[in-house]
């Protein structure tokens, strides 16, 4: 059987990302491989990671990090360093890389799962759900209002009623949560934990040690 591949949140580690495809055995001519978002931006290797994965012609979604990267580049939006860097080292690239970018869906669905970046709204469907909470729901306040509010309001995956499973990122804080209708892979390469791969539809999940902790992760209560 074919298998889908799905990697969580990549932040730039690109040694990390080219040891767990070795490790999964990833064939390009016979598996399908997505990424969740968030592909660069906080690690050490944006660009090359960016690269890379073009180079690969697979699917990628759209993360909050992407968005904020071509705000970055098309609007002058200011989000911190380590993208305005991502955007200044592309250079003369800058723009094929922009295009490739919002080329991104926001999800995919097909019969047996729905993968995206950050969740869905409860008592939604992914369709009627907005982009911003596509991208960056954690925490559901009952409106969307405040989407990242933990220790306060509800997981929106403890409230996801839906049939499908809901394969996700975004969320490392968390790490990783698998539950019967929903798995969540950013297991926090980036802040010096694992990057996730989970194997569709055997749901075999496979991890890789971050080589360092890159960057300290920021826990809001």
């Amino acid at each position: 059987m074919k298998r889908t591949l799905f990697i969580g949140d990549v932040h730039g580690c690109l040694t990390e990302l080219k040891e767990l495809l070795e490790k999964v055995n990833y064939n390009k001519k016979s598996d399908r491989l997505i990424y969740l978002g968030d592909i660069l931006n906080k690690g050490p290797s944006s660009v090359e990671t960016l690269m890379f994965i073009k180079n690969q012609k697979v699917e990628c979604l759209l993360g909050n990090n992407e968005v904020g990267f071509l705000d970055a580049a098309r609007n002058g939006g200011y989000y911190g360093s380590s993208l305005r860097n991502v955007v200044e080292d592309l250079g003369d690239s800058l723009e094929e890389y922009c295009q490739w970018i919002e080329s991104f869906p926001t999800y995919i669905e097909e019969e047996d799962f729905i993968a995206v970046h950050a969740g869905v709204a409860p008592n939604s469907t992914i369709k009627e759900t907005s982009v911003k909470i596509r991208t960056c729901i954690r925490t559901w306040d009952g409106v969307g209002k405040n989407l990242n509010k933990p220790n306060v309001d509800p997981d929106w995956y403890d409230l996801y009623k839906g049939d499908k499973t809901i394969i996700y990122g975004h969320y490392a804080a968390r790490g990783l949560q698998v539950n019967e209708k929903t798995i969540g892979l950013d297991s926090g390469c980036v802040f010096g934990g694992e990057l996730t791969c989970l194997e569709w539809p055997s749901r075999k999940l496979y991890q890789v040690k971050a080589k360092k902790q890159y960057l300290d992760i920021v826990v809001k209560k």
